[in-house]
């Protein structure tokens, strides 16, 4: 079977009555398979398994053993907690996303970086090889790409910090009120206050980390190019000149 330079390869080749499938073509169907795979298997195993409304703790809600506080602030709390669920939710469910998608980025990146200098010298015209190292290439290019721009790792890190101290929040209340306050309604004023820091730092999080693309590299020279003056010479640079003086 003959094959000119620029046209894709052929998916198999019959060599004395038999065919023969590229193993190029091969690899590349294994890689597209392994790439949906483990992205499905990578959410599936980093899906969150803590119970938002009971906060780890009895079904009845994270308050229903706090005897260290009164009646009143117990209901209270328990009341505040439950308007709270909805936005832990919220927390929860885009760290599971940002922490799913930077751990499938770093994990391909890494395999495509180790893989492609073994994979190169073999590259051939007449099979599949060019088409998986390209591909390769694209894919590991893009996911690096959908990485730095949704920030991933920033985010994931940040919404689980905020979920995380929710959490820590109530626990001091129940477990060591007196970190809040020596009376129920001191107590009372600064959960209430620790609460509202935090949604406001998650609020502060969400609007100034927006996908954004990064900047590209600067292209050129760091300094100056000095400009031609009408005498003839080249004016200097601007920067520091020798012995510390400056122009």
């Amino acid at each position: 079977m003959h094959l000119h330079r620029g046209y894709a390869p052929a998916l198999d080749t019959v060599r004395d009555g038999c065919v023969v499938i590229d193993p190029w073509v091969v690899g590349l169907c294994g890689v597209t398979v392994l790439a949906i795979s483990s992205a499905v298997a990578i959410a599936a195993y980093m899906r969150p398994k803590f119970s938002v409304p009971n906060a780890g703790g009895t079904a009845d809600g994270p308050f229903a053993d706090a005897d260290l506080i009164g009646p009143e602030l117990r209901d209270w709390a328990a009341s505040h907690y439950r308007r709270t669920v909805p936005v832990l939710r919220v927390w929860q469910h885009r760290a599971w996303l940002y922490g799913a998608a930077h751990y499938y980025a770093v994990g391909w990146t890494v395999l495509i970086s180790l893989s492609l200098p073994f994979l190169i010298p073999y590259v051939t015209d007449g099979n599949g090889s060019r088409l998986l190292v390209q591909a390769l290439s694209v894919f590991g290019a893009v996911v690096f790409g959908l990485h730095r721009t949704f920030k991933a790792e920033e985010n994931y890190g940040k919404y689980r910090l905020h979920e995380s101290s929710v959490y820590t929040l109530v626990r001091k209340l129940v477990d060591d009120p007196d970190q809040l306050g020596g009376t129920d309604a001191e107590r009372r004023r600064r959960y209430l206050a620790e609460i509202e820091r935090i949604r406001e730092r998650a609020r502060n999080d969400e609007i100034n980390n927006l996908p954004s693309p990064s900047s590209p590299p600067r292209v050129g020279p760091v300094t100056s190019i000095p400009e031609q003056r009408d005498d003839g010479y080249r004016s200097a640079a601007a920067g520091p000149l020798r012995g510390g003086a400056s122009p």
